[in-house]
């Protein structure tokens, strides 16, 4: 490669990977403003309200995301239990629907079981798909269990 190929692909590099950091950092600041706090679990299709989750930090340059968790009812009721997990976007695009990824994983050590939840957040709000999968169970085919639902944040 010549001197001009080597300037331009170490321009190339500067641009993608320094230019606009501060626009990205104002963005992943203001998303971790729109997470952190108590979220509270809904059921889809039931009235019934469902764990409290609190995020309490986002890392503004990896997306990590870490939080804690609160079962309403059984063994864990009101106890706490670590969240880990991540957030990440894409650059806004006009006329396409945007929202934010999110994926976080409990383990809730009380039963020996685990969920996850991937979905993303939209309108204040943050939509899951969740597996949880627990050690023990009636039948073989039990031990992993799959659905939806939402969060809301608390005031």
């Amino acid at each position: 490669m010549n001197k001009k190929t080597l300037f331009l692909l170490a321009l190339c590099f500067v641009m993608i990977w320094g230019g606009g950091s501060k626009r990205a950092d104002a963005q992943d600041t203001s998303m971790a403003n729109k997470l952190v706090g108590k979220w509270t679990q809904h059921y889809t299709g039931m009235k019934l309200e469902g764990a409290v989750l609190t995020i309490t930090s986002v890392d503004p340059s990896t997306g990590a995301i870490k939080g804690k968790w609160v079962p309403p009812s059984g063994a864990g009721n009101g106890k706490e239990f670590d969240v880990t997990g991540w957030v990440s976007s894409a650059p806004f695009r006009e006329k396409l629907d945007n929202v934010v990824t999110i994926s976080f994983t409990v383990n809730i050590t009380v039963y020996g079981s685990m969920t996850s939840y991937t979905g993303y957040f939209k309108d204040n709000k943050i939509t899951v798909s969740w597996f949880n999968v627990k050690p023990v169970s009636t039948y073989e085919w039990d031990h992993i269990s799959t659905g939806q639902d939402y969060f809301t944040k608390n005031s």
